[in-house]
């Protein structure tokens, strides 16, 4: 047995030893940062651009969710956060804030070039918009797992 070979298998073995006995675990959900609208632009026949500042630093991230409303304080807070249309994007491992670019379209047309995610939804011209984060909720008691949303971010009028 060479010595990469001895390190992987010593690795392994404190891997399995200290991973069985682990009780060190934390039954709070983590709490994910919400993200920041920056603009929406109305790109004719119920097609949006959304620009968004959000960071996603957390093994549980999974995407965002959009919410819509008469008043900015109801797309802030929703009477059910549930009631959203996600946009799940790729696991990612930046920490740093970066700018992802969101296209809401009813259709269900593929992402165009520079896209991150397409959601499918009908926005309302003067309606208010919102996001929350999306965290993966694991529940080890009866080996459930759901989302969890952030707190919300800004909102925009849809112009």
């Amino acid at each position: 047995m060479n010595l990469k070979q001895a390190t992987f298998a010593l690795s392994l073995l404190l891997t399995l030893v200290f991973g069985i006995n682990c009780t060190n675990y934390s039954t709070t959900a983590s709490v994910q940062a919400p993200p920041t609208l920056i603009s929406i632009t109305n790109n004719g026949n119920s097609n949006f651009t959304i620009k968004v500042r959000a960071q996603n630093p957390e093994f549980i991230f999974q995407g965002y969710r959009l919410y819509q409303a008469a008043t900015e304080s109801l797309a802030q807070n929703p009477v059910d956060t549930n009631l959203g249309t996600d946009c799940i994007l790729a696991q990612s491992a930046i920490v740093q804030p970066i700018e992802y670019t969101f296209e809401i379209d009813p259709t269900t047309k593929a992402n165009t070039a520079g896209v991150s995610c397409r959601i499918f939804a009908t926005l309302s011209p003067g309606s208010y918009i919102s996001m929350r984060t999306l965290g993966l909720a694991v529940n080890l008691q009866n080996s459930t797992s759901s989302y969890r949303v952030s707190l919300p971010s800004n909102a925009l009028i849809v112009p």
